[in-house]
């Protein structure tokens, strides 16, 4: 096998060129490209000196991860694979993804929620509900339509850009890669190869986090079906998702129920209509927002949804709470039915 792997890396080259190496020493993996859109100037000097063996670096202005993925879809088609590694994450073993291309046509990675940093005891909850959900999941062998790890065999790439996918910028870019080849009828699976993630860790982050990414996968599938032609088959695989990933999210919070349940409940429900920020421009959230940029944000939210009740009338400020409370489903991070 020949496999190209690529790491689209915003402001964090340190990790995306710590995975490089790691994946470098692959027998399987021929080429490694990091697709770099990083604006902070130590992320540029430390690109500078980052080159050679099979590495290949490419830097160009911030446009968003959807660009990245149509540069490594055209880049891979003389390969047998394509491998792609978020440059945020923590990946033990990621030839064990390769390897699943022997009987499969996509192969994504079952995620293991990392400890939040500090003590918050709100973060700290969530991160145990999503552990245990991953693991319920993970459990019952259900495809794992998120992203931060995926391979793709040739055929799928050359579907993927046959149907013309990225051609304009995509939101929830990683989900419209799984969402499209299980549509197609194209063999998926998940391995567990020791991808770890973070959360956001505080409720601040929190916020911004529901706020850019609320409505990404309503849209994911409005995009897929357009794109391919196959809305019924579109539909089916997002309906079974849904089903699945609402159920071992509901397992989650009542296996081990805590106090904080109702107040994240509560604040999943206020974030689920918060504006949405521009997801080809936004920044990191660890601390990367001007504090002016930071207080801005947060006095706008505040304002907002305290004048919700007046300006939607009761009736209706009741249902948007209670359908936001169903929004918060996070197989894939996002997972919002709209």
């Amino acid at each position: 096998m020949r496999a190209l792997a690529f790491i689209p890396s915003y402001n964090d080259v340190v990790s995306g060129h710590a995975i490089a190496r790691q994946l470098e020493e692959l027998p399987e993996v021929t080429r490694v490209l990091i697709i770099d859109e990083s604006d902070d100037p130590r992320c540029l000097r430390y690109l500078r000196g980052v080159r050679g063996g099979k590495l290949d670096v490419v830097h160009r202005e911030r446009g968003g991860k959807w660009r990245a993925w149509r540069t490594a879809l055209e880049a891979a088609l003389p390969y047998d694979a394509l491998l792609q590694i978020d440059s945020d994450v923590v990946i033990r073993e990621p030839a064990t993804l390769l390897r699943a291309l022997d009987n499969a046509d996509v192969a994504s990675a079952y995620q293991e929620i990392l400890p939040p940093r500090g003590t918050a005891p709100f973060a700290g909850r969530i991160a145990e509900i999503y552990g245990r959900m991953h693991r319920d999941l993970q459990a019952r062998g259900k495809f794992n339509m998120g992203g931060q790890a995926i391979a793709l065999s040739r055929r799928t790439v050359a579907g993927l850009l046959g149907a013309g996918l990225f051609e304009e910028p995509v939101h929830a870019d990683d989900h419209v890669v799984c969402l499209a080849a299980a549509a197609m009828g194209l063999r998926c699976r998940s391995v567990d190869c020791g991808l770890g993630i973070s959360l956001p860790g505080g409720l601040g982050e929190w916020m911004r986090y529901r706020s850019r990414h609320r409505g990404a996968i309503g849209w994911a599938e409005g995009y897929v079906a357009s794109k391919t032609g196959l809305g019924e088959a579109v539909a089916e695989v997002s309906r079974a998702d849904y089903v699945h990933t609402l159920n071992a999210f509901i397992r989650a919070v009542l296996g081990s129920p805590g106090p904080l349940d109702p107040i994240i409940l509560l604040f999943l429900g206020f974030s689920s209509f918060l504006p949405l920020e521009d997801r080809t421009q936004w920044r990191r959230l660890k601390g990367s927002k001007q504090p002016q940029d930071q207080g801005r944000l947060r006095n706008n939210r505040v304002t907002m949804v305290l004048s919700l009740p007046s300006r939607m009338g009761f009736a209706r400020f009741r249902s948007v709470i209670l359908e936001g409370v169903g929004a918060f489903l996070p197989c894939h991070p996002f997972i919002i039915r709209q």
